[in-house]
């Protein structure tokens, strides 16, 4: 059985939205996946508004109406655009996997609020469309995330090697796959702030920059510990038993006073290398001595100075992006929604007791036909 699906993600840092198109092939934890091809689109004028959502800011229920059937039809654009590049001839979509955008993430309440209206894209792909994931492992008393563990081990596993997977988005979370073993050994867990925190150092101070392109500006400072120094006093990134972490953990209030403290006394590149070594340090305590290597993706596998400090920091000989494995950095998230759209179809629980901590969690998502 073979089908073609496609996966979309727009992610916590609010830097765009891509959409990876997946060949997949077999049925439940049998099956493989082949990434084939991706489109990304900007947000927009969209990124200011869901950014003003997800800082709680007051709004008329109508603008978040508006928003979601906004952010359904960019979906529908970038779908067809992949379509049209990367389905192969005689081929139809079977799927279409949408994460949406996350507006509030709050597993202490059962909830997470990911904005998305799915009828552009039933109506422009004629196909099923897949969304609202997390819900399942929610109500189970899971904290909904992370939720591409299992993806990650249908598309990373190595039968000798012993992989971390590690996600450089706006959040940053590992995936840790033992050799040849079944999902119930699968571990993994939010790590910290990533891009959230590169990104609005850069914003704060760098007027017309939504990010530090090519790691130019970390590049051209000297970094301090004073980043580093907060993270590791920060109250969301202690505790015992599963924590999820959200842009509610570190929210633009907190980045506001971050930046206003520390730029009296250190310059706006040293402050942008400062927030690249914290985000480093964070990643590399992590690594597992039994691992064998760490495999990065994610919007921030991009920048090469923060690359460089994990690679520096973390002990492994081997530490590589998801492109050495087939899959661009960027497309590991996507990618990975089209597998778990896949085992959802297939009635396969996505999450796991061992990561998310819900009991029992069952098929997860929302289906929305032409």
């Amino acid at each position: 059985m073979t089908r073609y699906i496609l996966g979309c993600m727009t992610g916590t840092s609010l830097d765009g939205l891509d959409v990876a198109l997946v060949r997949v092939d077999g049925v439940g934890l049998d099956m493989t996946a082949e990434y084939l091809g991706m489109t990304s689109r900007s947000l927009g004028e969209l990124a200011d508004e869901l950014r003003s959502f997800a800082a709680g800011e007051a709004h008329p229920a109508v603008t978040f109406s508006l928003c979601s059937r906004s952010l359904g039809q960019l979906y529908a654009e970038a779908c067809a655009e992949c379509v049209e590049r990367f389905l192969p001839d005689g081929a139809s979509l079977d799927l279409v996997v949408a994460h949406g955008q996350t507006i509030w993430h709050a597993p202490e309440d059962g909830i997470s609020w990911q904005l998305f209206d799915p009828m552009p894209c039933v109506r422009a792909l004629r196909a099923p469309v897949c969304f609202n994931l997390r819900q399942a492992d929610l109500v189970a008393g899971g904290e909904g995330a992370p939720i591409t563990p299992i993806a990650d081990w249908i598309m990373f596993r190595h039968p000798d090697k012993h992989r971390l997977i590690v996600n450089l988005g706006g959040i940053a979370n590992v995936t840790s796959l033992p050799p040849d073993r079944p999902v119930e050994q699968i571990t993994g867990g939010d790590i910290g702030p990533c891009n959230i925190l590169i990104d609005g150092v850069v914003r704060r101070l760098f007027a017309g920059k939504d990010y530090d392109a090519d790691g130019d500006i970390a590049a051209s400072g000297d970094a301090q510990d004073a980043i580093t120094q907060v993270l590791e006093h920060h109250p969301a990134l202690f505790g015992e038993g599963h924590h999820s972490l959200g842009r509610e953990d570190f929210p633009e209030q907190w980045i506001d006073r971050l930046v206003a403290d520390l730029r009296k006394t250190i310059k706006p590149a040293d402050l942008v290398a400062s927030a690249v070594e914290g985000v480093a340090t964070l990643v590399a305590s992590v690594a597992a001595p039994e691992a064998d290597e760490m495999i990065l993706a994610g919007g921030g596998a991009r920048n090469p100075v923060l690359i460089e400090r994990i690679a520096e920091l973390a002990p492994f000989d081997r530490v590589v992006l998801s492109d050495e494995l087939g899959v661009p950095c960027e497309a590991r998230e996507p990618a990975g929604f089209a597998v778990l759209g896949a085992l959802s179809q297939d009635g396969v629980p996505i999450t796991l007791t061992q990561v998310t901590g819900a009991q029992r969690p069952g098929r997860a998502g929302m289906w929305a036909y032409p």
